[in-house]
């Protein structure tokens, strides 16, 4: 299993879990050497889809058996997944105390509930509480309500409990209510920060919402880092290209089955217009 009952406990109680080792060194190196190539081209700080999916790199080491065991273990404890087109590569993004569930239209979730979006992140260097490069998360703030959440949001005051300490390839999985941000570096640093990211919701019950969200990022400052240089108007712009077809294409097989579907933005379209 890649995600056991361990992962499970971790995301019900803390709204995070990580899975250690995720990626190998060596493939971890690879994805640096080629995102770093690939954002030097102008792409920004955030990779169009379209560019990931003409790497074979980044293109193996996301759609891996790896995953698809991972995927296996998520259907068997809650069903089928839906991969969105914002699968990505971010490089250098800091950003401060947020939380996720604000795109929906109204919530889904209770406390305790399962999340009905997993957020996942496969950070490219180690992370600290000195260096940083990786993610600062309050534990258990998933299990708050919104309101709380907010003024979480607002108030919390960073201790060193919140860094989610890990190794270059470790996998963060986080609970999409759960109150997080960059973690924030202390000391200046050569070592580029690289994170391979990509989102997972449980069965059909936020799609609209989210393909809704996604669409309307282009144009409209939603999320806290769209008010930064950080803004990844071309990924945006991008994200209406991105199919089943291509994505399939691009990889030369199969790559979606019953346990993992895939919602682009021609799915709101289609189903906005009826």
């Amino acid at each position: 299993m890649v995600f056991t009952a361990e992962h499970f406990d971790d995301l019900a109680s803390k709204g995070y879990c990580v899975i250690e080792n995720y990626l190998d060194p060596d493939t971890v190196q690879r994805l640096r050497d080629e995102s770093e190539e690939i954002l030097s081209r102008g792409a920004g700080g955030t990779m169009p889809p379209s560019l990931f999916l003409e790497s074979a790199e980044l293109k193996n080491a996301f759609f891996s058996e790896k995953l698809y065991e991972m995927v296996t273990d998520l259907n068997d404890k809650v069903g089928p997944m839906l991969l969105y087109p914002n699968f990505t590569v971010r490089k250098g993004l800091v950003v401060g105390w947020h939380i996720d569930d604000r795109m929906l239209s109204r919530p889904v979730d209770g406390s305790g509930d399962f999340p009905s979006i997993l957020m996942f992140n496969v950070f490219l260097q180690d992370n600290d509480t000195v260096s940083g490069g990786g993610v600062d998360i309050v534990s258990g703030s998933h299990l708050l309500g919104r309101e709380q959440r907010e003024e979480l949001v607002r108030d919390h005051e960073y201790t060193s409990r919140d860094t989610v300490r890990g190794k270059a390839g470790d996998l963060v999985v986080f609970d999409y209510r759960a109150a997080h941000r960059g973690t924030h570096p202390q000391v200046e640093s050569d070592i580029s920060r690289l994170a391979l990211q990509w989102t997972f919701s449980v069965g059909g019950a936020v799609t609209q919402d989210y393909l809704t969200y996604l669409r309307a990022r282009l144009t409209q400052k939603i999320h806290i880092s769209d008010y930064t240089n950080h803004k990844a108007k071309s990924f945006f712009a991008d994200l209406p290209h991105i199919t089943r077809e291509l994505i399939e294409d691009s990889c030369g097989r199969k790559v979606f089955t019953d346990g993992l579907e895939y919602r682009g933005l021609a799915d709101l379209a289609e189903q906005g217009s009826h």
